[in-house]
């Protein structure tokens, strides 16, 4: 399963789903999912519901994202990990960069 995106009805946000593995193979999708996105007021939302494992390019991925739409730590949400992945993110300190939920 690729990484796959939407917009809500407004605009103003895209959900970016990403696949069971979240590794580099993913990359060029998920760059896809956001990169038209110029829009100031766009926020962005990860969920994570299908993704069992994730490496070290998924945590840089996630950070490209982050400086793409200006570093603002309240515009990107990461949703729904699993006790896994949600470790690996607060091993990497990414509560302090990323709206977990």
């Amino acid at each position: 399963m690729p990484v796959t995106s939407s917009k809500s009805s407004d605009g103003n946000t895209v959900t970016i789903k990403t696949s069971e593995k979240f590794d580099y193979s993913s990359h060029t999708d998920f760059r896809e999912a956001y990169d038209d996105e110029s829009n100031a007021n766009v926020s962005f939302v990860i969920d994570m519901r299908n993704t069992d494992y994730m490496d070290s390019s998924a945590l840089g991925m996630l950070l490209l994202l982050r400086e793409h739409v200006g570093n603002d730590r309240g515009r990107i949400k990461i949703v729904n990990c699993n006790n896994e992945i949600k470790n690996i993110m607060e091993i990497s300190s990414f509560q302090k960069l990323f709206d977990l939920e």
